[in-house]
């Protein structure tokens, strides 16, 4: 069978718009043009559904709902059968469950998505979802694979680690964009710390905000750039009101022009207090030569490797953010020793090609004999 005849169809519940739809949607779009066919099946009302309609990958309304109704099993099938589907790849714990038991019983191969670093249960249930109605468990990065298999004694020949990758034709050095410093008010004097995150609570953009706070009132010359949306805006505006930092925090909102936002910051820094995987956005900054500063959480130390690609710190402590910003900012010739060890690992590990690969090989590997190569 061809390429171009092979359907893959993903699944999400998820109503966000994070590091996990944005990886579903580009892989989807890469190996379309590796020359499979690609479907995503989401909620209608979800950025997803707009974003890969958009991006002209075949978008899917299938509403998912919490709790034991089989409405979505029927409904998967039908779309299964429709699109001539070969292969299911579920993403969260609904789907899962769902689309899981539809591909199952139509005979499917299912691959399921691991993407935070939050524990799973224990229970059987559990095991039975990532276990039995999965054929292969992709989880993102090494730590989500270690507790899958220390924690939840799931096998490990089922589970295989690909963390999410860079697109350097995007993310490379550059200069700082003129247009965005000059639309975010900043000038020469200024240092830049960046976080680009949803805004959710675990991605810790209070501690930041704090640490912020600190070195403003030590009388440094510096500016925080927070891109991104989410259901904490209201909180972290206020907050910044609060501790009367207007003139220093700009709330940059969701961008689509990320490589040109890193272009314009010193250091880039992800404060999350649990649920990363080995996160897309750090290998964004690594690649183009950024210093980092990450929390020791999750699957975040793979990335980040203390004192050499970057720095890292515990959770929830503005101290530990603060004296790490101190550092890059009195010592540039260590920021830029560790942002060039930082790009050298990432061009390594971390690229966007060796993710799809990687990808595309589990596929194959469940479809044997199957993909013409």
């Amino acid at each position: 069978m061809k390429k171009e005849n092979v359907n893959i169809l993903h699944t999400e519940w998820s109503q966000g718009w994070g590091g996990q739809e944005i990886r579903i949607l580009s892989e989807s779009i890469a190996l379309k043009n590796k020359g499979y066919s690609l479907h995503i099946a989401c909620q209608p009302d979800s950025p997803l559904f707009k974003q890969a309609a958009a991006a002209g990958i075949p978008a899917i309304p299938l509403r998912l709902r919490k709790g034991l109704t089989f409405a979505s099993v029927f409904n998967t099938m039908r779309i299964i059968k429709k699109f001539n589907i070969n292969l299911v790849h579920t993403h969260s714990s609904v789907d899962a469950w769902k689309c899981g038991i539809a591909a199952k019983l139509l005979g499917l191969p299912v691959v399921r998505s691991r993407h935070i670093s939050t524990p799973v249960s224990t229970s059987p249930l559990t095991y039975f979802a990532y276990m039995k109605l999965a054929n292969c468990v992709i989880s993102s990065g090494k730590e989500i694979k270690r507790a899958l298999v220390q924690r939840n004694k799931m096998n490990p020949e089922k589970i295989i680690s690909i963390p999410a990758g860079v697109d350097i034709t995007r993310f490379y050095p550059r200069a700082a964009s003129k247009t965005l410093q000059q639309e975010f008010g900043i000038t020469s004097s200024d240092y830049v710390v960046g976080i680009i995150a949803v805004l959710r609570g675990w991605k810790g953009h209070q501690y930041l905000i704090q640490a912020i706070k600190k070195l403003v009132d030590q009388g440094l010359s510096i500016k925080l750039i927070i891109a991104g949306a989410g259901p904490q805006e209201k909180n972290i505006r206020t907050l910044i009101k609060a501790e009367k930092l207007d003139q220093h925090v700009i709330l940059a909102g969701h961008r689509q022009d990320v490589p040109e936002c890193i272009s314009v910051m010193d250091v880039v820094v992800l404060p999350s207090v649990c649920s990363e995987a080995t996160s897309q956005v750090l290998p964004q900054a690594m690649a183009m030569k950024k210093p980092v500063i990450a929390t020791d959480v999750g699957g975040l130390p793979e990335v980040v490797i203390h004192k050499k690609t970057g720095l890292l710190i515990p959770p929830k402590d503005e101290t530990a953010i603060c004296n790490a910003l101190s550092t890059f900012y009195n010592n540039t010739d260590l920021a830029k020793k560790m942002a060039e060890q930082g790009y050298e690992y990432c061009m390594k590990n971390f690229t966007f090609e060796q993710m799809v690969n990687s990808t595309e090989a589990v596929y194959i590997k469940l479809l044997p004999g199957t993909i013409e190569n």
